[in-house]
């Protein structure tokens, strides 16, 4: 039985048992909470097209955070909000949702088969501020991010960022970690007198939201001291990213752990953090395991592109030891909330 499989049958178990009990609101709020967690897990794994169906049966049971991922699922599939995204889309903005009112407030080709289109946006937009604002002066730092996407829809860059920066300070690894990508980007998010006060700002955030266990940060942290040279530090977060649950830090971790010094041949002197000596059974393992785990060909690419210097011995001790390997670990891709 494959993994969605398994998880196609024990969805449906637990939506026989939901619709074939009578239940309290407290477990009917439990049961929803449960469907939720697991819908979402799968769609941070990318597997939306599964992910859909707790998803919808979270959302029947009144979960508003449910509605809204199932219209994401459903806008992407078909690349606008067709009315069924929309019906989902109007029960998440109902229960609370943010996002949700702000997908309204796009415009354009976002409105698709929507038969009222031609609804008031500024409306929805005002709604979501006020919905947002109401929560981030209790220091709700996830309704201080809804307001750095309410602004910049607003076009006042500025509260955008000054938005981002006050969740930063509040210690929100997500806020920290998007701040430093705004004053990285062409957005140029704030005002710098030089250049190296503004680079300083940038590793600043990028720490902070590494060591406050953020993934993507940990990544982008290594990649930018790298550039910086400041080599120690950067293979640190490498080993860190390889013990993670992103698929893109594991990637990159166990690439490097595997290579070594050997990158530099292999992929180039600037991908290289010059560690002192490959390590290439351990490296080899997770790779192995990442693949096992995702069925996605990049790892086995990548031990390809090191075969010359993997004995069949290695090889054999590399997949012994990735059994033991992210077993229990879903691989997931920190996919944002308001996307795309």
């Amino acid at each position: 039985m494959t993994l969605n499989t398994f998880r196609f049958h024990t969805s449906a178990l637990l939506l026989f048992i939901i619709s074939t009990c009578p239940i309290s609101a407290e477990t009917r709020q439990e049961s929803a909470k449960a469907l939720f967690q697991e819908g979402y897990t799968l769609y941070q794994q990318y597997y939306g097209a599964v992910a859909i169906t707790p998803l919808e049966e979270a959302a029947k049971l009144g979960h508003a955070e449910a509605a809204y991922w199932v219209g994401e699922i459903l806008r992407k599939r078909y690349s606008f909000i067709t009315e069924e995204a929309g019906t989902f889309y109007r029960q998440a903005a109902d229960g609370g949702e943010v996002y949700a009112m702000l997908r309204f407030a796009q415009k354009g080709n976002m409105c698709g088969t929507l038969r009222d289109c031609d609804y008031d946006h500024k409306q929805w937009l005002d709604r979501a501020e006020e919905a947002a604002l109401a929560r981030a002066e209790t220091g709700d730092t996830v309704a201080m991010m809804e307001l750095f996407s309410v602004s910049w829809m607003q076009g006042n860059e500025k509260a955008a960022f000054n938005w981002t920066l006050k969740a930063a300070e509040a210690g929100d690894v997500v806020a920290q970690h998007w701040l430093a990508i705004g004053l990285l980007s062409e957005r140029e998010m704030g005002f710098y007198w030089t250049e190296a006060s503004r680079r300083n700002d940038i590793l600043k955030w990028l720490r902070a939201s590494a060591h406050g266990g953020f993934p993507k940060a940990m990544t982008k942290l290594a990649e930018e001291l790298r550039k910086d040279r400041q080599l120690k530090e950067a293979r640190y977060w490498v080993e860190q990213m390889a013990k993670t649950d992103y698929y893109d830090a594991i990637l990159e971790g166990a690439s490097q752990i595997m290579m070594g010094p050997d990158v530099a041949e292999i992929y180039g002197p600037e991908m290289s953090y010059h560690f002192a000596k490959a390590r290439p059974i351990e490296g080899a393992a997770l790779l192995i395991a990442l693949h096992r785990e995702k069925g996605s060909q990049m790892p086995l690419d990548i031990i390809d592109a090191y075969r010359e210097h993997l004995t069949p011995e290695m090889l054999k001790k590399a997949e012994a030891l990735s059994k033991e390997l992210l077993v229990d670990t879903p691989i997931i891709y920190y996919l944002p909330k308001f996307g795309i």
